[in-house]
Order: structure tokens, then C-alpha cells, then sequence
């Protein structure tokens, strides 16, 4: 017959394993996005959110330095840093005209735009610098230094998501699309009887 202490220690190590196998359902269903996609072994991280969904929206304010960090999920302190890519697309989804110099482009067709951003890469992070101005304007005029870009009003202000932020694995097998709005920090919202009226500040 087995002494209660036995008895005991057998329901602790049953409790034990049970705790392990859920903490490690709970890791496999982060990493998959609820079971919905592969295991991530590579991730982004903003604010200090882990970023594990390979489809995503943000919105960065203008006038500031925004750093991503990049980390491989099985890498520890010592690990040697691995590469990895980062660029910065039009939104194909938000296609317009514009022209250059009079000749008319296709944004969905433009290509990188990441040199707009003020790509800082590093290692284990990069930084995305937005100035103060920063419009669709400006960002299709970094495309063309010393040539006349023009962009249509309705382009300009009916785009809520017009760049892809795209980071992917040294090898490309994870790859990240993030959804970049730019524009000032809403920070409150009054309510008229005509019209919402919408406030914020730029940092």
C-alpha cells in the first residue's frame, strides 16, 4: 500500500505536468495567433507588445521616433544576432493616380518607400523617424528628389492605412505586413450636435 506522502507527491507531479502542458498550449497558442497560423520563431515588438499576427494595423504620430524590436523566439543572451528584413511598401489596397513631373504613376506600383521613414536599422531593433510633415506629399517626394510630385486632395485625405510596414526573418520564412497610418495623436473627441469634432496634439 502506498503512504499518503506518496499518494501526495504522485497528485503533486500530476499538477505539476498538467501546468506545464498548459502553459506550453498557452505559448504554441500566442505564437499561432489562436492556433490560426505557424509557430512564430520570429516576432516584432512595439510599446512593449509583442506583434505575433502576420496581418496588422497601426498608426504612428508624426514628429517622433518610433523603435520596433526584432527577436527570435528560441534565441537566448548569448545567441549570436541573426539578421532580418525590414521595408516599408505602398498599401495596395488604397491605390491612386499621382504624377510626376506630369507623368502619371500608379502608387500600388511605386515600390519601397522605406527611405520616407528614416529607417534607423540595428541589430535587435530599428527606428522609424516621422518629421512633423509628414503627408503622402512627402513621402512619394522622397521617392523623387529635385522632380514636382503632385497628389491629389482626395488621395491625400481619404487613405486611413496607405503604407505596409513588411519585416520578415533573416530567411523570409516569418513575414510581418504591418498597416501605417501617419498623422497627429487624437486625444480627445467632442461631441456637437453638427459635427464630432476631433482633438489632439503632436509629441
Amino acid at each position: 500500500m502506498q503512504s499518503k506522502g506518496q499518494t501526495a507527491a504522485k497528485v503533486i507531479g500530476v499538477i505539476l505536468v498538467l501546468a506545464l502542458l498548459a502553459g506550453i498550449v498557452a505559448v504554441i497558442y500566442r505564437f499561432t495567433n489562436g492556433f490560426n497560423e505557424d509557430f512564430k520563431t520570429f516576432y516584432v515588438e512595439y510599446d512593449g507588445e509583442q506583434i505575433l499576427t502576420t496581418e496588422s494595423e497601426m498608426h504612428l504620430v508624426e514628429g517622433n521616433t518610433h523603435r520596433f524590436g526584432v527577436k527570435y523566439t528560441f534565441d537566448t543572451e548569448n545567441s549570436e544576432p541573426k539578421d532580418y528584413n525590414v521595408k516599408v511598401i505602398p498599401n495596395a489596397e488604397r491605390d491612386f493616380d499621382f504624377t510626376v513631373d506630369g507623368e502619371r504613376y500608379l502608387y500600388s506600383k511605386e515600390g519601397d518607400m522605406t527611405a520616407a521613414f528614416g529607417l534607423n536599422k540595428q541589430d535587435t531593433y530599428f527606428e522609424l523617424v516621422i518629421p512633423e510633415d509628414f503627408s503622402l506629399q512627402y513621402a512619394l517626394q522622397s521617392c523623387y528628389p529635385g522632380q514636382t510630385v503632385v497628389v491629389p486632395s482626395e488621395a491625400e485625405n481619404g487613405n486611413a492605412y496607405p503604407y505596409t510596414l513588411v519585416v520578415s526573418s533573416y530567411n523570409e520564412s516569418v513575414v510581418y505586413r504591418i498597416d501605417l497610418s501617419v498623422g497627429a495623436e487624437v486625444t480627445g473627441v467632442t461631441l456637437d450636435p453638427e459635427q464630432i469634432i476631433f482633438t489632439g496634439t503632436q509629441e
